[in-house]
């Protein structure tokens, strides 16, 4: 569906092969054969593999022969396009021509808009971003968990922002320039990944400082933690609420905002309560009535999440904003902070009322 090919098409005899030979000891890395007519394959350069003589060409004339409809995938780390050996740059202006594409530059992590020959062909989705739809739209526990860790792999492996070629080219002439930056950006390089994640601590910290302490209930708790290898978050609740005794371990309903992938991103928020599958019988009326009240507050529900959300697209990376992150820390606030706890404030607004009537004393 977003790559709006083969639309329509049953899919339950679609056979997926790795490493399909086509012509003499040419191979595609991944074909998906729909049907007879339609073949999704995919040329895998996300191991930053290079390009091998005419491999874009060959396998482009390959599904045109073999195929009515087909489209080529190719994967790559920042979404940057072949080279001059795999595919001739007439055939890339013309391929950018066509309707339906037969051709396409997909990216494992979001990247900026680039400015090169290949921008009409390159997805304005990534791989991550398909992970993260396919993860949310599972019912499957166990499978919307594997997808999670893979989600979780492609951001760590791949990073979150890409800078446009023309970016890229204007830093690589400053630090070819003088040996001095060279020197100075191998230092920064060093020390960045302690930097960010201090900056990431202390912004987390403020979100937690600015909340809107003075107009929640008085016996208000919170708690937040920061890591860079595991999960981050910030939770709230009041003290009243009755907890959820499970093998001992009491769960209390929170207003919650959470990183579920590590180094700071994919935030979302909304309330957590207990594992609503695992509370003991006598509680098991009073968690279906919280998850019916607060279900329709938010878009998604999960098995200990009665209600939540992803954040703003532009908020739920953190790597990308840590210049901004580390001028609000500074300055005490900011759009950004102001986003985070506006949102704590709007849930803590429609969702209070509801636990108290529920989970409270």
């Amino acid at each position: 569906d977003k790559l709006d090919f083969a639309k329509g098409v049953n899919l339950d005899d679609a056979k997926v092969q790795t490493e399909r030979q086509i012509d003499g000891r040419r191979r595609i890395d991944i074909a998906v054969g729909i049907d007879s007519k339609h073949c999704l394959a995919i040329e895998n350069k996300s191991n930053f593999a290079g390009d091998q003589e005419r491999q874009v060409e060959d396998d482009l004339e390959w599904l045109k022969r073999e195929y009515r409809h087909s489209l080529l995938i190719y994967l790559s780390p920042a979404g940057y396009g072949p080279s001059e050996v795999s595919v001739a740059a007439e055939t890339i202006g013309e391929l950018g021509k066509e309707t339906p594409r037969r051709f396409a530059i997909m990216p494992c992590h979001s990247s900026d808009a680039s400015d090169d020959k290949f921008d009409e062909l390159r997805l304005r989705f990534s791989l991550v971003d398909w992970l993260a739809d396919c993860r949310r739209n599972c019912d499957v526990d166990r499978l919307r968990w594997y997808l999670r860790e893979i989600e979780t792999y492609c951001r760590q492996r791949y990073g979150g922002n890409v800078m446009t070629n023309s970016k890229k080219s204007a830093i690589e002439d400053l630090l070819h320039g003088d040996k001095r930056n060279l020197t100075a950006a191998l230092a920064i390089y060093d020390t960045w990944p302690e930097v960010a994640k201090k900056i990431k601590y202390d912004f987390l910290d403020r979100i937690y400082r600015n909340l809107p302490w003075d107009d929640l209930p008085v016996d208000m708790d919170g708690y937040w933690d920061y890591y860079d290898g595991r999960w981050s978050y910030i939770y709230i609740h009041r003290k009243s609420w009755q907890p959820y005794v499970i093998d001992g371990q009491e769960w209390f309903t929170r207003l919650y905002m959470e990183a579920n992938s590590t180094g700071g991103t994919n935030w979302c928020i909304g309330v957590a309560s207990a594992p609503a599958n695992s509370v003991p019988k006598e509680d098991q009326a009073r968690m279906r009535e919280l998850r019916e009240a607060l279900g329709t507050l938010g878009k998604y529900q999960q098995s200990n999440w009665p209600s939540w959300e992803w954040v703003d697209e532009k908020y739920r990376d953190w790597n990308p904003l840590i210049p901004q992150l580390d001028e609000e820390v500074r300055e005490g606030g900011g759009e950004i902070t102001n986003y985070f706890v506006g949102k704590f404030k709007e849930i803590a607004d429609q969702a209070i009322p509801i636990i108290d009537r529920i989970d409270g004393v």
